[in-house]
């Protein structure tokens, strides 16, 4: 048991009190001793405990359990080592019963697997980390984290001691400095041969025609034989059977730059004798300059045919893909300057296709330009996608009250197989948000109503306009997946729900993945309902759904069949069926478009054709606006979006919906200007950079041309192969040199775009490019062994072997602190009225004497010798005059006999008065006089004046 303060300084706070009571003290004179006592003896504990309280004071015990937390190692080069569970059961059976554990995984970052328990049993681990990366740094911060600070703590690691990031001795030390030891189990894991392909180094900027050379470096425990093959994109452009010798080995491919563009070099080894084939690939980028080439998708056939035909009048070059055949890697668009959407639906583009596509236009500096159509804009389901945000027109129409009102039942499965597919895609939850961006889209005066059935339907949201948007949206969100399947049901409620909506046109949209028997009357339920003017639409979700009855219920409902075998694709046939419901997107208004200034292209500067149609839209705050329809409807719009620009043409380019435009002369010269517009326009960076994997980090270095300016703000995105996106500052190293790091945990490509800017805005960039091939885990092989010895003697660590001294051994005295504070204060609290009592009570002092203790007992003795002396005094002259009197008396005696006998003499006599004798009557005053001065009386008197003077 012990006493800590925590303000250790506020004691000093005794010194002046202390002071101050002993002059207190000595200016109370007059006040009695007893009762002085008693209010200093109060007071001064009053103070202590007020000072005892303002320094914390603290009681402290010794603490006996222990507190372990291990940092299991579960990288890759691990490989799941049995070891591990039978070292951590074996340890944690030896524990006392307050003893606590905890376990922590770590990869390329760490994480609890068992939070701080004091019981027995071993969970197994089952927390999910990056096994690409070793942070055993990371696992000993979190490791030490975890240790409350008074508790006699250790972390002990279980790794082959082999980090492939940060700094784990410096934080070994860290928490040597907290008191917390750090120890380590070595499981040194089999290695057997090993090559390694290290790097390829291509040339970072080429041009067409040019040769060059791609430099292979490759490392090897063993001398062995080999064959290299170099892939340009998915083509192989070379192969060499080489000899490989031990240690580090460079081998050469001569190739030709032939087309220009952004190109990707993969480089494969296989060794003859060989381990871990995971690092037996490595790959480069290069820039092969050249005139731009325009990236053509079409929803239909011949959808940009006229188009193509104007850009290649042009000298343009033009590349007409099918969907499907989009670029799957981000690197892929940095090959085409522009991308054109003609007509196509978003329920033929994956959502992983559209996020690239937009990445590559905001990060990368490519042009996005789409056409309209039938399938186009909001009419092809583009809203709320990412390439919306990309365009610069919204797909939902804004403002436009005056349109006609739609009443949209939805009728959503919500049995139990809704809940995921194969793939693991949640259809409940794609099926929810297809239903809330479909509310999005609607206006205020229209009407919703929600459906969701199983065995039975549930009316989730009852028919009502679409005003309370969020507690509509709140509804939809509490759908639930499970129960059986039946339609028919739940269409006989959609259709009693919908007739009774107020609405100029009545829709309703019918999704599930089940089957349903066919013997109740579809047929004459889906004729009444068309015979009202409610029209009916299906989507089939996944191969086990009633495709068949689905088919004909969209048939008899006068609606439109979708099968959606990727359920991603939901969301987006919801917003087409909205808008087609609508049948508000596609104005049929023959009308000459007004030119409204913005844009400056020349050509619109001549006599414009009259357009007969084109997809409602509503432009973005900030875009361009250079033709409008006589509704104020955007016709052909254009913005910035990040480095690359996009474009809006909300007609055709067919020649359905603008015949005139396509025969007119302005036509190829427009499309010419238009595409111009979205290519790159800002400079090409003339820096040299250079681009290299440190661990688990990226690094790439800018050397600027010899005599440049220092630009005023270099900076780097970095794109990896999931499109997340990580904003790098290039700080200066060196004249001329800038350099920026970025985490590459995991393995795969990452594009660079280096951006100048000067006041804000973009002056030049470049592009470039790092990929990680394999994890670090699968680079050469070291001796762990070693690598451990080596932090651990750099940060006071400790190396074990066996798990009866994970809870053995020496640990650190620690105690456990109970702050008394709150009960000092409630002391003195108690204290106060009592101090206040005996200041202001008048009490008798004999009270006070008695209440004082040692001093009372002083008073006692010194007030009776008083006494004593007084009635001493009091009694001599008491005799004195008793004397006095009785000589009187004898005289006149005497004298009165002297009288009566005048011849006789005779000597005097002495008269002897005792206390039963008759007193005479002529000795009656003096008597009186006698009774006066009883002591007692004189006494009390005496008392009474003290008493006065006192107060």
């Amino acid at each position: 048991m012990g006493i800590n303060f925590v303000q250790p300084l506020f004691l000093l706070l005794l010194l002046p009190i202390f002071y101050l009571l002993i002059s207190w003290w000595r200016l109370q004179k007059q006040m009695p001793t007893g009762r002085k006592a008693i209010i200093a003896v109060i007071r001064s504990l009053l103070f202590l405990l007020l000072i005892l309280a303002l320094a914390g004071t603290q009681l402290l015990t010794p603490i006996q359990a222990k507190t372990i937390v291990f940092v299991v190692d579960r990288s890759a080069s691990m490989k799941d080592d049995p070891r591990i569970m039978a070292f951590l059961r074996e340890a944690v059976e030896q524990k006392e019963a307050e003893d606590k554990y905890a376990i922590v995984s770590v990869g390329a970052e760490a994480a609890v697997d068992q939070p701080l328990t004091t019981r027995s049993e071993l969970s197994p681990l089952g927390v999910e980390v990056n096994r690409h990366a070793t942070n055993l740094s990371e696992g000993i911060r979190l490791a030490s984290a975890m240790i409350p600070s008074n508790a006699r703590g250790k972390v002990v690691l279980l790794t082959d001691g082999i980090a492939t990031s940060g700094d784990a001795a410096r934080q070994t030390k860290l928490a040597r400095d907290r008191g917390i030891a750090v120890e380590a189990v070595s499981l040194q894991q089999p290695q057997g041969d090993e090559v390694v392909l290290s790097s390829v180094q291509v040339p970072q900027h080429l041009y067409a025609g040019e040769e060059y050379g791609i430099s292979v470096d490759v490392e090897s425990t063993l001398a062995t034989q080999a064959t290299l093959r170099l892939y340009e994109g998915n083509r192989e452009a070379g192969q060499q059977v080489v000899q490989i010798d031990k240690g580090k080995n460079r081998f050469v491919f001569s190739q030709k730059a032939m087309q220009q563009g952004f190109h990707r070099f993969r480089v494969e080894i296989e060794p003859e004798h060989d381990t871990v084939q995971a690092n037996n690939q490595a790959t480069a980028y290069t820039q092969v300059a050249g005139s731009p080439v325009i990236l053509v998708a079409e929803g239909h056939p011949g959808a940009a045919s006229n188009l193509v035909q104007a850009l290649e009048a042009s000298s343009l070059k033009v590349e007409v893909r099918d969907l499907a055949l989009l670029p799957k890697e981000l690197d892929g668009y940095k090959q085409y300057a522009t991308v054109i959407l003609a007509d196509v639906p978003a329920t033929q583009m994956s959502d992983a296709d559209m996020e690239r596509m937009r990445t590559a236009v905001r990060d990368l500096g490519m042009g996005l330009i789409m056409t309209g159509g039938s399938d186009s804009f909001g009419m092809g389901g583009w809203f709320q996608t990412p390439i919306e945000e990309a365009l610069p027109v919204h797909m939902d129409l804004k403002g436009k009250e005056q349109l006609p009102s739609l009443g949209l039942q939805l009728v959503i499965d919500k049995s139990g197989s809704m809940s995921g597919d194969a793939r693991g895609v949640d259809k409940m939850e794609l099926a929810k948000e297809a239903a809330i961006r479909a509310t999005t889209m609607m206006n205020q005066q229209d009407f919703i109503g929600v459906i969701a059935f199983d065995g039975d339907p549930w009316e989730v949201v009852p028919p009502q306009t679409v005003t309370k948007l969020n507690e509509i949206q709140q509804q939809i969100g509490s759908i639930v997946a499970d129960g059986g399947t039946d339609i028919f049901p739940a269409l006989q409620m959609a259709y009693e729900s919908v007739k009774k909506m107020q609405a100029q046109r009545k829709h309703v949209i019918l999704l599930t993945d089940g089957q349903s028997g066919m013997q109740d009357d579809y047929q004459g339920l889906l004729q009444q309902m068309a015979g009202e003017n409610i029209t009916v639409s299906t989507v089939a979700v996944g191969d086990d759904a009633d495709t068949q009855l689905l088919q004909l219920i969209a048939e008899w409902g006068k609606g439109r069949y979708y099968f959606a075998n990727d359920a991603e694709s939901i969301p987006k046939i919801f917003s087409k069926e909205t808008a087609l419901a609508s049948r508000t997107f596609i104005v049929e208004k023959p009308q000459v478009p007004s030119l409204i200034g913005a844009g400056g292209w020349a050509s619109l500067q001549k006599g414009l054709p009259p357009l007969r149609a084109y997809v409602a839209t509503t432009p973005k705050q900030t875009a361009e606006t250079s033709l409008m329809s006589t509704d104020e409807d955007p016709i052909l719009t254009r913005w910035q979006y990040g480095l690359g620009r996009s474009v809006a043409w909300t007609s055709d380019l067919e020649g359905k919906w603008a015949p005139d435009w396509v025969n007119w002369g302005g036509n190829s010269r427009l499309w010419n200007e238009i595409v111009a517009w979205t290519l790159p326009q800002i400079t090409e960076g003339k820096w040299k950079t250079q681009t290299v994997l440190d661990g688990t980090r990226g690094k790439v270095t800018v050397t600027l041309p010899a005599g440049g300016a220092m630009p005023q703000e270099l900076e780097a995105v970095v794109l990896n192969q999931d499109m997340e996106r990580e904003l790098i500052r290039l700080k200066p190293i060196a004249p001329g040199v800038m350099e920026g790091n970025f985490d590459t945990n995991d393995p795969g490509t990452y594009l660079i775009q280096i951006v100048e800017k000067a006041q804000g805005k973009v002056t030049a960039s470049q592009t470039t490019g790092l990929t990680v091939s394999y994890s670090p885990e699968y680079g050469m092989p070291v001796d762990g062994e070693k690598e451990l010895r080596s932090w651990l003697t750099v940060g006071g660590g400790k190396q074990i072997a066996q798990p009866n001294e994970v809870f053995g051994g020496v640990f650190p005295d620690k105690w456990d602190t109970q702050s008394v504070s709150s009960w000092l204060l409630m002391l003195a609290a108690l204290l106060l009225p009592l101090d206040v009592a005996v200041r202001r009570l008048q009490l008798p002092d004999h009270w006070w004497a008695r209440l004082s203790g040692i001093w009372a007992r002083r008073k006692t003795a010194s007030t009776d010798t008083t006494q004593q002396a007084v009635l001493t005094r009091l009694g001599e002259k008491r005799a004195s005059k008793r004397s006095a009197i009785q000589t009187k008396t004898s005289d006149e005696n005497s004298a009165k006999e002297m009288s009566a006998f005048p011849t006789m003499t005779r000597p005097a006599a002495t008269t002897r008065v005792t206390p039963n004798q008759p007193v005479p009557s002529n000795t009656k005053k003096e008597t009186t006089v006698e009774e006066q001065a009883q002591p007692d009386e004189t006494l009390n008197r005496l008392l009474a004046a003290k008493k006065r003077r006192t107060k």
